[in-house]
């Protein structure tokens, strides 16, 4: 009988564990997508590293890189890209994390 309580709890401890770790994952997507979304559509692109905190206590770093250029036909640049790197972690550590990388393509301004 005790074996079987034993096991019991493990499995309950198991299912909060990982309903804690789904529900991690859903809120960093979340709000990962929309930060990266974000990027550049209202001003220029942030290249370097930044860091921060969501509202919910989720930590995040950002890594932004130029890439390359695309010309047209007059050699002028007609586009720009750049990959960025997003890593959230929650606030408790544990080594849990969530990282989100984009490549983006904009024209550039005239």
């Amino acid at each position: 009988m005790a074996a079987a309580l034993g096991q019991l709890l493990e499995g309950v401890s198991g299912g909060a564990r990982n309903q804690a770790r789904a529900d991690f994952l859903l809120r960093a997507a979340r709000q990962g997508a929309s930060q990266l979304d974000a990027l550049g559509v209202d001003g220029p692109v942030p290249y370097g590293e930044s860091s921060g905190r969501y509202p919910d206590g989720l930590h995040w770093s950002l890594s932004v890189a130029p890439g390359p250029s695309v010309a047209g036909a007059t050699g002028q640049p007609i586009a720009t890209s750049f990959h960025a790197r997003l890593q959230i972690k929650k606030p408790s550590g544990f080594g849990e994390s969530y990282i989100i990388s984009s490549f983006k393509i904009r024209p550039v301004e005239q």
